[in-house]
């Protein structure tokens, strides 16, 4: 089976000083939204269409009930002038702490943040805390799901974070599961895993249930109450890797050791766990993710320390396509080398519809595209029966521009800015004729760009938050609150 062109030499060194570099290009767009109305005012009207109604309401997509996973349908705002929604800081972290941030989630009226061993919720709008749920240690990991009545799950651990003698921290366990309101924060129930291991758990939802996976077990728990469904347990040589959800539930299974390692993906009966059909992966893959359970798109590490491919299947299990996305070219945000220990359900960055999916070209150097008039970059769109690309979407000069959902039809997208006169932007892109359409107009400070932030545009906004915090160098740069989160809306 081919994986397109063989993958070039990309070390983990290299992979880190890419990092590094793309962490120094900061964002500053300080524009208030007083400059930005008065800037922009003639851009609206050329460029803001008013055919359709003015909503800042997402209505859920057609014959959704309440344990589904939602699937919104937004709306064109009133206005796309917008104003601040949340502006979150984190205060009191100490020199040399990192502190993970793993979780974001927004309904109609609230924003929620993981911050460490607590997850916090914002009024919309107003920005103030409205509830604050804490847990006996870390929060380890998260699902992005959230279902049509605004719950979704997180796994914790159940010791407390402890500080060894070197200073450094040491996690407990990540051995429990909680489903709690996004409105409320009340914690609706929690579990304790099977077993008690140190590797972080996964977690992800599908209609009614929250499937849970730790190093090689898993397990499926009801929403309504948590109570245990079926569960897998390690064999001897194969175990379950971690599982996508939702309209469908998909997982990879992960078999030998790390010199002999194998991979499968499974399409899985969420009522009873069992396999409905099997696809394995090509000898010589190093590390599998799973992008979309419907339609199924995979990527996989095929001979390289980062993901190198996607992969589409169909409903059975069969190969579709292969499209090649190196790192050098692609922004896929499925992370860096081959951690066979992070998290399954990645790869962000790709969007997926039901015949194509989406995935953004590396930006191109801001100083050379403003010199030469290029754009900044380009969303590309691949067919999933055959793996070639159907069309392009161009960014602005100097503005690149990537996917972030779907919204019925339409493709939701991000765009930066690196100029403090221009505002960041999102819109939406019909795919079948390219027409793009303004949704929200934005300045941030601070912001990393688009490859390490937590991105979610939902119910008309749109939020951008950090997945880990790292304090200050030294103590004399402590006491200056560190950015979290910041989210916009329209000010009409």
């Amino acid at each position: 089976m081919s994986f397109g062109p063989p993958p070039s030499v990309f070390t983990e060194s290299t992979l880190a000083a890419e990092k590094r570099r793309k962490r120094r290009r900061m964002l500053v767009l300080g524009a208030t939204t007083t400059a930005l109305a008065v800037l922009l005012a003639g851009i609206w009207a050329l460029s803001y269409d008013n055919t359709d109604t003015p909503s800042g309401r997402s209505p859920a997509a057609a014959s959704q009930a309440p344990d589904d996973i939602r699937e919104t349908i937004e709306r064109r705002p009133a206005t796309p002038e917008a104003v601040s929604a949340v502006a979150r800081r984190a205060e009191g972290v100490k020199a040399g702490q990192n502190i993970a941030a793993t979780g974001t989630w927004a309904t109609a009226k609230t924003f929620a943040k993981t911050l460490g061993n607590s997850i916090t919720g914002y009024r919309i709008s107003t920005d103030r805390q409205a509830w604050k749920l804490a847990f006996p240690g870390s929060v380890c990991a998260a699902t992005p799901h959230v279902t049509v009545d605004g719950r979704t799950a997180v796994a914790f651990s159940s010791e407390p974070t402890r500080t060894d003698p070197s200073g450094g921290t040491v996690s407990g366990p990540c051995d429990r599961i909680a489903m709690f309101d996004i409105d409320t924060g009340k914690r609706l129930w929690h579990v304790e895993l099977p077993e008690k291991r140190l590797v972080p758990a996964r977690v992800t939802m599908t209609r009614g249930k929250v499937i849970a996976a730790w190093e090689d077990g898993s397990a499926a728990y009801a929403m309504a109450g948590g109570k245990l469904l079926w569960s897998h347990t390690p064999g001897p040589a194969c175990g379950d890797s971690g599982y996508a959800g939702g309209e469908a539930l998909v997982r990879v299974v992960k078999c030998g050791d790390a010199d002999n390692r194998r991979f499968r993906v499974e399409g899985t009966n969420p009522e009873t766990g069992k396999p409905l059909w099997t696809y394995t992966a090509t000898p010589g893959v190093q590390n599998v993710r799973l992008v979309s359970s419907s339609p199924v798109v995979i990527a996989v590490a095929a001979g390289d320390l980062v993901i190198t491919d996607l992969i589409s299947l169909s409903d059975q299990g069969k190969f579709r396509a292969t499209i090649s996305v190196p790192v050098q070219t692609y922004v896929t945000k499925c992370g860096d080398g081959i951690d066979v220990t992070g998290p399954i359900e990645t790869c962000e960055a790709v969007v997926v519809d039901e015949r194509q999916l989406y995935v953004a070209t590396q930006a191109r150097d801001t100083g050379t595209v403003s010199a030469h008039g290029q754009v900044a970059n380009e969303i590309v769109a691949f067919d999933l029966a055959t793996g070639k690309s159907l069309r392009k979407f161009d960014a602005k000069i100097g503005r690149p521009m990537y996917p972030v959902r779907m919204s019925g039809d339409l493709l939701i997208a991000a765009r930066e800015s690196s100029s403090p006169h221009t505002p960041s932007a999102a819109v939406s892109i019909d795919p079948s004729s390219g027409r793009e359409t303004l949704l929200l107009l934005y300045g941030t400070v601070g912001m990393l760009p688009f490859e390490y932030l937590d991105v979610r545009y939902e119910h008309g906004r749109s939020f951008f938050a950090a997945t880990s915090l790292a304090g200050p160098v030294s103590k004399d740069d402590e006491g200056e609150g560190l950015w979290l989160a910041d989210g916009f809306e329209t000010g009409g």
